[in-house]
């Protein structure tokens, strides 16, 4: 099977809207991976301006509902200007200030405000929400590299490196042999590399 040279990844589809079909699909599928992150980031900030009060469950849906409503409608996102991680930070608090002006006034940014400052005054990420970025991150590099590699090689894969089974057991119960299963997983390992060695994933990865 004659593999695609390039492909764009998740995260450069979701910059690009001259496929509406595609760049549609690609935003529910970074709603599904990036829930979590997103509940956490609101989670996080929402405590830090209450001297850690608990929000509603509630709160912290609607909160994230209205950071994807506004990352998909406004799309101002620069990739020049800085991480996604960093520029969902700066819309996630805003929705949260935003939010508790509505009960108690607070000195904090605007959403209008974060056009030039939102990658200067963005507050620390804390390690829950590190973690959980990274988690989501990675689901979406997995989940690039599965669109450019036949559904064998990542049925193989998805058996022996994410379900972690022995590699003579997945042979056998896919009836191959088991030099056909380590070098499929090597082939699907460098082609992870590859796709992991792009730009969008190495500003987003690494300090």
């Amino acid at each position: 099977m004659q593999l695609p040279n390039t492909s764009l990844s998740l995260l450069s589809r979701l910059r690009d809207d001259g496929d509406q079909a595609t760049w549609q699909v690609s935003w529910r599928r970074f709603h599904q991976l990036y829930h979590a992150p997103l509940i956490a980031m609101a989670s996080n900030i929402y405590r830090k301006h209450t001297g850690d009060a608990t929000p509603s469950q509630q709160v912290i849906e609607d909160v994230v509902s209205l950071v994807v409503v506004d990352f998909l409608t406004k799309n101002r996102f620069d990739a020049e200007r800085g991480r996604l991680r960093t520029y969902l930070r700066v819309l996630t608090n805003a929705r949260v200030v935003d939010l508790l002006r509505k009960e108690r006034p607070f000195d904090h940014l605007s959403l209008e405000d974060c056009d030039d400052q939102a990658f200067s005054e963005t507050p620390a990420e804390t390690p829950d929400e590190r973690k959980s970025f990274s988690q989501a991150l990675l689901a979406t590099l997995i989940e690039d590299m599965k669109e450019q590699i036949p559904l064998r090689h990542f049925e193989i894969f998805e058996m022996v490196k994410l379900k972690e089974m022995p590699p003579s057991q997945v042979a056998e119960e896919l009836g191959v042999d088991r030099r056909v299963v380590d070098n499929t997983v090597y082939k699907v390992m460098k082609r992870l590399r590859e796709i992991g060695s792009r730009p969008e994933y190495q500003e987003e990865y690494y300090d």
